[in-house]
């Protein structure tokens, strides 16, 4: 089969969708298939490989060298269309509304629903929406993305499946108790991670023996709240700045915990939270984690981003070691279902609709989607057909 996975952000950023479509498309090409990739902006290769670090050289098409916005992004997608369709997909999956005229079954993945703002941000909903009408599949990779899709584009309920973002297994390794630091990470400085919660938590934790890692851009919000902290405990802070993807992968798998206080509108799938899960590494993390990810006393710990809590949870985790090994293996149990394998043939039977199986997608109101023959492909012959760009 041809697949073409496309993404308007640059794909030399290590954040969750560039690690989603690189662990995707790996799964593809080793599952026989062909493979195309195709984002608006791919800066550097050396970048793009430092990281990411894809196990495959996978084939990638950069519409832009630099950050494309407004008439230059839509000129560039319009030039996109001649590329996509002389690969000749059988399937297109969309990690961003792409509202194109193209061949093949087309999906689009939703991978979260923060509020775009500026003066163009209404017209960005409006796009959205109208091309996720047009396309064949709507595919929530949360539960809680999944319900708040109803209400947010009007579909009918049935239309919306649920298939988890992916991992590749293979690039992390799960360590044993004994061979795991007593140590923090935090992953990711963007605003919404909230790294100065962990930093304050681990000030309040107060406990010399312990170090915490930070990866991701040290930000000014980084940097003060590391110098407020007491000196016998800020010397314990190691600011990675952007890690190569080997190296957090390391990191991963050689702390104790991992802390999450993250901050979404609606729960998404954080890769890097997957990142912990794949390395068996517990999680102390947010409520606006999705619950596909974190279950509280099951992988981890959920709690309010507030040092003081923060703080304890995190110690309970360091110092237990019943309790660190109950955690680790609930993350090793729950990582099965976001292996790019199997993720990868849940996308590759949309493309199939005449053999749609039982285990593609959930349906929004929590009963599997039966996928008979005969509803697959009222769904596909009711959307086939060009594709017409948005007005």
């Amino acid at each position: 089969m041809r697949i073409v996975l496309t993404r308007r952000e640059p794909l030399d950023s290590p954040d969750g969708v560039s690690i989603f479509i690189v662990a995707l498309a790996q799964a593809l090409l080793e599952l026989g298939h062909q493979v195309q990739i195709v984002v608006g902006t791919f800066e550097s290769p050396a970048k793009f490989q430092r990281l990411l670090s894809p196990r495959l050289e996978l084939p990638i098409i950069g519409l832009s060298r630099t950050p494309l916005t407004g008439p230059a992004s839509v000129a560039a997608w319009l030039r996109a269309i001649g590329i996509i369709n002389r690969f000749r997909p059988d399937l297109v999956i969309h990690s961003e509304t792409v509202p194109l005229p193209l061949r093949g079954t087309i999906v689009q993945i939703v991978h979260d629903l923060e509020r775009r703002k500026g003066a163009l941000a209404a017209a960005w909903r409006a796009i959205r929406r109208a091309s996720m009408r047009r396309c064949h599949y709507v595919v929530a990779s949360t539960t809680e993305l999944q319900e708040e899709l109803v209400r947010d584009l009007g579909l009918p309920r049935d239309q919306i499946l649920k298939i988890p973002k992916c991992i590749d297994r293979q690039s992390y390794a799960s360590r044993g108790l004994a061979e795991r630091e007593r140590a923090i990470l935090h992953a990711g400085t963007s605003p919404y991670k909230v790294p100065e919660a962990t930093i304050r938590a681990f000030g309040a934790l107060n406990d010399p023996s312990v170090r915490l890692y930070v990866t991701g851009d040290i930000t000014r919000p980084v940097r003060e709240a590391v110098d407020a902290l007491p000196e016998p405990i800020r010397r314990h802070v190691v600011l990675l700045g952007m890690a190569e993807g080997a190296r957090v992968r390391e990191l991963h798998s050689r702390v104790r915990v991992a802390a999450f206080p993250t901050r979404y509108t609606v729960p998404v799938a954080s890769a890097t939270v997957m990142e912990a899960i794949a390395t068996g590494t517990p999680i102390v993390g947010s409520s606006r984690l999705s619950r596909d990810l974190l279950a509280d006393g099951e992988n981890g710990a959920v709690v309010e981003p507030r040092a003081e809590a923060m703080a304890a949870a995190l110690k309970a985790v360091l110092d237990d070691d019943d309790l660190w090994s109950r955690l680790s293996a609930g993350a090793r149990e729950r990582v099965r279902q976001f292996d790019a394998y199997s993720v990868a043939k849940q996308y590759l039977e949309l493309a199939n609709p005449s053999g749609l199986r039982s285990n593609i997608g959930i349906s929004v109101k929590g009963e599997e989607d039966k996928g008979s023959t005969n509803r697959g492909s009222q769904i596909v012959s009711g959307l086939s057909g060009p594709l017409h760009p948005i007005p």
